[in-house]
């Protein structure tokens, strides 16, 4: 894990602005089905399993192609796979936006929408890592995960201002077309290694890497669903359509605020990276109880902790294991978020099945438990750093 001199270096803003940009066209669509899903499950006729299966299998498709799109990315440069990704996500909202007529359809959209993000997600790291000075790391992986609440504000803000005029379907459209200036910014990053990049199994090989990616599948298995169930659960506990998709919006400004606070703080403090999510995650927990007590004010409560101290912690995360792994930051950090995905792809379907046989009261309650779990562990990955 030695450090590597990297050979390009560009004004903060471009690599900063092109990740973070990259991130919100691959994410957002995600986000839409989850904030429109009242209207999408009415329009094409299915329910809350159906919607956590439609979740899960786009996880399932970013997950596989995450490794490659990391060590890819780390040999031959983070540009040709970001753009990759970006027009295959502008297909799959072309796609959405014009052909979503059935389940089925809509299902495969969502799933070539998620290659895109299988190469970005890494990819987007090795940008940082080889294009940023390390005193500004921080901040920048703060600004590009903040691209995540970001774009789970637009979804939020996208049903009260778009829903009634050009529906689901054309907020799709207009997705697709924001993905050209996202491709045109992504500048050119030159690498210094060469030859082939490390597997997951030659990753898995550092403990604190392996309990960490363990910890961060339960944490995201309790937040993801939180995001993708939010609407449902508001509507349920008397906010109407626009409200519940304004509580979706607010809160992802408000994890905005707290990622970047984060990032600010590690730029210029040297402190245990893990141990802070770990401690992120142990309070966050908390905001499950208020969503399972299910009145509107418990849920407007929950949300906001959960978004703002719950959900903080991918930016920290991902600068503690490129810091770790200044030389592979594509791959190792594709290990971690390969496993990330697999929680979030195992729990909408979940939550979906539970939501739907036993109310939300208990699906809360096990994301409650999944958090706490990841807390433990993540603490765990801190004393596994200090042997590896």
């Amino acid at each position: 894990m030695a450090n590597n001199s990297k050979s390009t270096r560009l004004p903060f803003w471009r690599p900063t602005s092109a990740a973070a940009a990259a991130i919100t066209i691959v994410a957002l669509p995600g986000f839409l089905v989850g904030s429109f899903a009242p209207q999408i499950k009415e329009d094409l006729n299915f329910g809350d399993t159906e919607l956590g299966a439609l979740l899960t299998f786009g996880y399932l498709i970013s997950s596989i192609i995450m490794q490659t799109g990391g060590g890819i990315s780390d040999r031959k440069g983070p540009q040709v796979i970001i753009r990759a990704g970006i027009s295959i996500a502008a297909i799959s909202s072309l796609l959405v936006g014009t052909t979503a007529q059935t389940y089925v359809v809509l299902l495969l959209c969502i799933g070539l929408n998620r290659v895109g993000e299988g190469l970005i997600q890494p990819a987007t790291n090795t940008l940082i890592s080889n294009g940023i000075e390390q005193p500004r790391q921080g901040i920048a992986m703060a600004a590009k995960q903040s691209a995540v609440p970001f774009s789970t504000a637009l979804a939020g803000l996208a049903v009260p201002i778009l829903g009634s005029s050009v529906g689901w379907e054309g907020t799709f459209l207009i997705l697709a077309a924001l993905a050209f200036p996202a491709w045109l910014l992504t500048p050119n990053i030159a690498v210094t290694k060469s030859g082939t990049f490390p597997s997951r199994r030659d990753m898995w090989r550092y403990r604190h890497l392996r309990i960490a990616s363990i910890a961060g599948a339960f944490s995201a298995a309790a937040v993801v669903t939180m995001a993708g169930f939010l609407t449902t659960a508001a509507e349920e506990a008397g906010y109407s359509e626009s409200s519940a998709g304004l509580i979706l919006g607010i809160g992802g400004l408000i994890m905005i605020v707290a990622r970047l606070s984060w990032g600010f703080l590690a730029d210029r403090f040297e402190f245990d990276r893990f141990k802070a999510v770990s401690m992120l995650l142990t309070f966050g927990s908390a905001a499950f109880v208020l969503l399972a007590i299910g009145t509107k004010t418990s849920i407007l409560l929950g949300s906001l902790i959960s978004f703002g101290i719950g959900w903080a912690w991918p930016g920290l995360l991902l600068l503690g294991v490129i810091e770790q792994h200044p030389d592979d930051p594509g791959a190792a950090t594709a290990t971690l978020q390969t496993s990330i995905r697999v929680g979030a792809m195992v729990a909408p379907l979940g939550f979906g099945i539970v939501v739907d046989n036993s109310g939300f009261e208990l699906a809360w309650v096990l994301a409650f438990f999944s958090t706490l779990i990841g807390a433990i562990l993540m603490a765990g990955a801190s004393r596994a750093l200090r042997s590896d």
